[in-house]
């Protein structure tokens, strides 16, 4: 029993580095990646984990930051569920931070036209 329940502690922790990124944009700070195997879609909202990989590191210490993101495609806005900090790149190493939001209780962000960000919107909203 116990060696069941470490083999699933050590799963839950290490599931963030199992999983598909794939790549939708590099910048002056680093790479901006996202998992399509987590893409949920209802009518006109999607969640999805990203992963922000940074080429210096970060006030908070992190190389890395992944986030659980909803996106409302109809109004182009969106709004963090999640957000986890990480020593390393490609969301390994120590955790740093993790924050839980809220849904109901988080304000939503206008997505910035010609952004990076809004690039990221264009292609989870059209999946």
């Amino acid at each position: 029993m116990k060696n069941t329940l470490t083999f699933l502690h050590l799963f839950l922790l290490s599931s963030h580095a199992l999983a598909e990124w794939t790549m939708i944009q590099t910048h002056d700070t680093g790479t901006m990646y996202l998992d399509f195997d987590t893409l949920e879609k209802h009518h006109d909202f999607v969640s999805i984990s990203t992963l922000n990989d940074y080429h210096d590191m970060q006030k908070r210490g992190e190389l890395s930051s992944q986030w659980k993101e909803l996106h409302d495609c109809k109004n182009k806005r969106f709004k963090a569920l999640s957000i986890n900090h990480y020593t390393e790149n490609l969301g390994n190493g120590k955790q740093l931070l993790s924050l839980d939001f809220n849904e109901s209780e988080t304000a939503w962000s206008e997505t910035v036209p010609y952004s990076a960000g809004e690039l990221k919107a264009n292609i989870i909203c059209s999946r």
